[in-house]
């Protein structure tokens, strides 16, 4: 069983839509009652700008992750971003179980697991992204495929534990292919514990010139792969708290207009066509007055929707 990336906080970025909670009160489901499969998409957050960046040259956003995660019991993905480079869709993050063909070796088209490590993927609407739209270092996993959009990722495994990282995209060099010009953007994690660098991997943008969306979107998901695909124990769930904040393009801090959050509750589709992954409700969410910094909480025991309603966090109305 592959990852499945999850396209639908990317698309949602571009349309989101936050509706009021139900007037009804509603009661929280019986631990017993029948869970969703995997994946299971906790929350998703959106942050508004003013309007598009560019001249793009980096995006940056800090994460502080409160507990450690044992790949041997929990697929996690943190994604603290998604949002487009010049019309293709991006997203990258933070999990517990990396996965992919060997970056040396990926025409033979082996699954290989790496346990904890980062990624960054891009789509196109078109047919056209092949291994040559990314580089990856020894040790790395690439992969190229069209099983949910045609899309290409990088994924580094690094041992990454509790602790405080800030997730870069940094526009790199620009090279003609065919007589035309193709931009590379680098995905960087800063481990501030330790004060390294990774380098997670790049990706080929088509241009000379760089235009970001302006927008962003994260989410926290617990997803399946062939080693382990068991939905996890409720009640086990570890005390964890991620922390988003310090969200930057081209090094200045970004000028919010709004910060949302919603969540999946009932069956829907994706634009892509395929079923939005569903998910029992596992995640409270908080923000600072500013907006600039959004707490995420897990919970071991499933509450009722009306208690976290899709809303606006900030600016809230007084």
């Amino acid at each position: 069983m592959k990852i499945r990336p999850l396209v639908l906080a990317a698309l949602a970025a571009f349309t989101p839509v936050v509706r009021a909670a139900d007037a009804a009160v509603e009661t929280a489901p019986a631990e017993t009652e029948k869970l969703p499969g995997l994946p299971w998409h906790m929350v998703n957050l959106w942050w508004h700008t003013k309007g598009e960046v560019r001249d793009f040259s980096e995006f940056s956003v800090d994460i502080d992750i409160s507990t450690d995660i044992p790949a041997d019991q929990y697929n996690l993905y943190i994604s603290p971003f998604c949002g487009s480079i010049n019309g293709s869709m991006i997203y990258g993050g933070i999990q517990t179980n990396c996965n992919g063909w060997d970056a040396m070796q990926p025409g033979d088209h082996k699954r290989l697991h790496g346990g904890h490590g980062f990624i960054f993927s891009r789509w196109s609407d078109k047919p056209d992204l092949t291994l040559a739209d990314v580089r990856a270092t020894p040790g790395g996993f690439v992969e190229a495929a069209d099983y949910e959009g045609n899309f290409v990722s990088g994924r580094r495994p690094y041992p990454w534990t509790a602790g405080k990282y800030t997730f870069s995209l940094r526009r790199l060099d620009t090279q003609i292919t065919d007589g035309k010009p193709f931009t590379w953007v680098g995905a960087f994690v800063h481990e501030h514990a330790t004060h390294k660098d990774v380098f997670v991997n790049a990706l080929r943008f088509p241009g000379d010139k760089l235009v970001h969306n302006g927008r962003n979107a994260a989410f926290l998901e617990f997803y399946s792969t062939e080693k382990l695909h068991k939905r996890p124990d409720i009640a086990a769930l570890p005390p964890l708290e991620v922390k988003f904040s310090n969200l930057r393009f081209n090094g200045a801090p970004a000028d919010l207009s709004k910060v949302d959050t919603a969540f999946i509750r009932q069956q829907m589709k994706r634009s892509d066509g395929l079923g939005a992954p569903i998910s029992p409700n596992l995640m409270r969410v908080s923000s600072s007055e500013d907006g600039r910094e959004i707490t995420c909480r897990l919970q071991n025991k499933i509450f009722p929707d009306a208690e976290e309603p899709n809303r606006t966090l900030w600016p809230v109305k007084k």
